[in-house]
């Protein structure tokens, strides 16, 4: 008997199928702090296609059972006449939209904390939207030396509606040039 657990056991959708989860493949491809460009902002390359599977995975992941994000028939009788995604959704699209490498791909970095993000929200993301993102790097600083980084990411669905904000904050481990892993 099998007793092994492994992730690709709990993949549902084809995205999640086709997503890396592996974050140390690519590490040392990924934007280090000290190299963060704060003259520009950058268009995200990517586009997440959202589809019913990706909306209703994502809810029953997080064990949310409201009908808004669950259920499609008894969503269409709620405010929105139709599913929408959890507000959090946003949290794995961010991640499939970054990529890994060039600017942003530093949010995969494997050992980075999550300390805070705000996200103010705009629209509700529905099936069929193509979500688009544009980043720009916010600020950068050490504190008790650890390295802190914040940048901001707007969304946008197909219609060029700005559907969230975020501000999502990481403190990263140093860099492989700078004795990593020391903390």
């Amino acid at each position: 008997m099998d007793d092994e657990v492994r992730i690709e056991d709990f993949l549902i959708t084809k995205k999640q199928k086709s997503f890396e989860f592996n974050f140390f493949k690519k590490a040392a491809e990924y934007e280090k702090w000290e190299d963060v460009d704060f003259d520009g902002v950058y268009e995200i390359e990517r586009t997440f296609e959202v589809e019913e599977e990706d909306i209703i995975a994502y809810s029953e992941g997080i064990l949310d059972d409201n009908p808004l994000f669950s259920d499609n028939k008894a969503a269409e009788e709620g405010p929105f006449g139709g599913l929408i995604a959890h507000p959090l959704f946003l949290t794995p699209v961010g991640f499939w939209l970054t990529g890994d490498s060039g600017p942003g791909s530093w949010v995969r970095t494997p050992g980075a904390i999550n300390p805070g993000q705000v996200i103010e929200f705009h629209e509700p993301i529905r099936p069929g939207d193509t979500i688009r993102a544009r980043s720009r790097f916010f600020d950068k600083w050490i504190k008790r030396g650890k390295r802190y980084l914040t940048y901001e990411t707007e969304f946008f669905n197909q219609n060029d509606q700005r559907v969230a904000k975020w501000w999502i904050t990481l403190i990263l481990p140093r860099s492989h040039g700078e004795e990593a892993h020391k903390f």
